[in-house]
């Protein structure tokens, strides 16, 4: 399975110009097993979140495989300057640029390096910022490091309260709604039952509410479920 779904593609980084390979996943490849209540998939063999980021193994720049190829090179100075600086840097590199299969743990160094480069970024877009943050809860989820991964889930939810408050559209998919719904449940899996119920609560009074019927049950669900524990756990309440 791993051998069909992987390929090896060429590429070349636009800030150092180097040319290189980099190892991704055939989309005919990806089989979703189960969403998990974060939006987080199970795969069946592959996943792709392992081979979401590209990295220049030369001068270390990294992004979104779909943001590779696209970014404007001549506005972004601080990537370029950072590009430099690593380019010529005697410090050992971490052993993230291998192809082939990968691990959560080295998608992790990855999405962390893709962070740190895409908050240089002349325009940042904090819903694709949030969203690599909650692919970190994912990636220590399906390595089993449950330390991490609710550092991971705080961050996200941290990093998705302020896009809420800030962002002029979000996501057509969530919507309104499905971006509280998604804070709510963030909290609700860091045990912080009274923050996600408010905020679930919240997202029942969202005016797009009734174009997301989905979304709509899923709060209700959550709701009841918090409302259960906090029964059987009065000092939740």
């Amino acid at each position: 399975m791993a051998a069909e779904a992987l390929y090896n593609y060429k590429i070349k980084c636009p800030f150092c110009e180097t040319t290189f390979e980099t190892t991704r996943m055939r989309p005919s490849a990806v089989r979703v097993k189960e969403q998990q209540s974060d939006f987080g998939n199970i795969f069946e063999g592959e996943c792709p979140y392992l081979y979401a980021i590209t990295v220049c193994p030369n001068c270390s720049f990294a992004a979104r495989n779909s943001d590779f190829e696209k970014i404007r090179v001549s506005a972004e100075a601080k990537i370029m300057s950072a590009s430099k600086q690593l380019r010529v840097s005697t410090k050992p590199k971490p052993d993230i640029f291998k192809l082939g299969p990968s691990t959560p743990e080295v998608a992790v160094k990855r999405f962390e390096l893709a962070i740190a480069f895409y908050k240089m970024r002349y325009v940042m877009e904090m819903g694709v910022l949030a969203n690599m943050y909650l692919h970190l809860v994912w990636l220590w989820r399906m390595a089993g490091n449950k330390e991490k991964e609710l550092l991971a889930i705080a961050q996200a939810a941290q990093v998705y309260e302020e896009y809420l408050a800030k962002a002029y559209t979000l996501p057509e998919s969530l919507g309104e709604p499905g971006v509280i719904y998604l804070i709510g449940e963030l909290y609700r899996l860091q045990g912080k039952l009274k923050e996600a119920r408010r905020l679930f609560e919240s997202g029942l009074g969202s005016k797009e509410l009734r174009d997301y019927p989905k979304i709509a049950e899923m709060i209700r669900d959550k709701i009841a479920e918090i409302k259960a524990d906090m029964e059987k756990n009065p000092q939740t309440a």
